[in-house]
């Protein structure tokens, strides 16, 4: 009776033992699994940070270069003349002959280029601009000269301004735009317009003067003297005058227009260029110092990677060790039990053997 109760809880024993040796068997594969994914996507993102951190580390911010503002010859085809103003000019000192002869020559071109593109739109009444004239009206030549010389501005960059200029201008002069606007006005003509005008006037109007003494009684209460003063008074006449129809401008109107639209629109990229190569730079600067933070964080995921794996290393070798301890086991099932070694013989069965 004994026996079969010991031989029952050794068979609950060993049912418990393989349950749990089952059990261990499958957390021992899930913990593999899952270290196995943990290091990959450590290493992936190890990579990752190192390329990244490399990538940002490389960059300068001396590579980065302002980008050329340029205006289309169509960005200027509508302008209109706001606040017309000829410019002085100024007398300066001897310049460079190189510089004088540019700029010459480009008032030259500037010039056939106002006379046969522009000239022949305008009216009998509009005024004819010699070559100086239109000099000092839109190119101002000698002020250019003064300042290249005094080293207010850079030959260079104003010769490949006014270079640039021409041949906007010639395109736009081109545009179907610019020439029915000229089209426009060479066939205008003015009309009676009427304009609400403020004006004043002075007008003579009796008063109190508190402080006067110039009349009898004045100490007596209204104390002061009634007077006689001037005043301004506003008034609104309508006046009449002969204008072009509205939105219709004159050729030099409309060549002014344009050209100021041109410096308008390249001063306006310039500084937006200007403006993007410096926050470039300083997105350059910055990557260099997340570059440099994330190849520290590489390295520090890489140790972990390390240690990972070393616990990784671990489990493989305890694996190893149960695979090798199961073989081992079967064998001896397979071979058997040893057998016991035969108790030595007596006198007595030695003698009659």
């Amino acid at each position: 009776m004994n026996d079969i109760q010991s031989a029952a809880a050794l068979s609950k024993r060993e049912r418990l033992n393989n349950l749990f040796d089952r059990v261990e068997v499958i957390y021992l594969k899930a913990l593999r699994i899952t270290i196995l994914m943990i290091a990959t996507l450590l290493i992936a993102y190890t990579l990752y940070l190192a390329i990244s951190g490399l990538y940002g580390v490389a960059q300068s911010p001396n590579s980065v270069r302002e980008a050329v503002a340029t205006v289309a010859a169509n960005e200027i085809v509508d302008a209109e003349e706001t606040d017309p103003a000829g410019a002085a000019a100024v007398n300066g000192p001897v310049v460079d002959p190189a510089h004088r002869k540019f700029y010459a020559g480009f008032v030259n071109r500037y010039y056939t280029l106002f006379r046969t593109k522009f000239e022949p739109y305008r009216q009998t009444e509009d005024k004819t601009l010699s070559r100086d004239e239109f000099d000092d009206n839109f190119v101002q030549s000698r002020a250019r000269l003064a300042a290249v010389t005094d080293g207010t501005t850079r030959f260079e960059p104003d010769r490949a301004d006014l270079e640039s200029l021409i041949t906007t201008m010639s395109a736009a002069a081109a545009e179907p735009k610019a020439s029915a606007r000229l089209k426009r006005y060479k066939g205008a003509r003015k009309v009676a317009v009427k304009h609400e005008v403020q004006k004043t006037r002075v007008e003579t109007r009796s008063g109190w003067n508190s402080y006067s003494t110039s009349c009898p009684a004045w100490y007596e209460s209204p104390i002061g003297c009634p007077e006689q003063r001037q005043v301004d008074v506003p008034y609104t006449q309508t006046v009449t005058a002969m204008e072009f129809p509205k939105g219709t401008q004159s050729h030099a109107q409309i060549f002014r227009a344009m050209q100021d639209e041109y410096f308008a629109l390249l001063e306006q990229r310039r500084t937006t260029n200007a403006a993007n190569a410096d926050l470039r730079r300083t997105e350059i600067v910055m990557g260099r110092v997340r570059g440099s933070e994330s190849l520290g964080l590489a390295l520090r995921i890489f140790g972990g990677f390390i240690a990972l794996m070393f616990f990784f290393l671990l489990i493989a070798i305890e694996r190893h060790q149960r695979r090798l301890s199961a073989a081992l086991d079967g064998n001896n099932i397979a071979e058997g039990p040893e057998p016991s070694p035969a108790p030595p013989k007596t006198r007595r069965q030695t003698a009659a053997t």
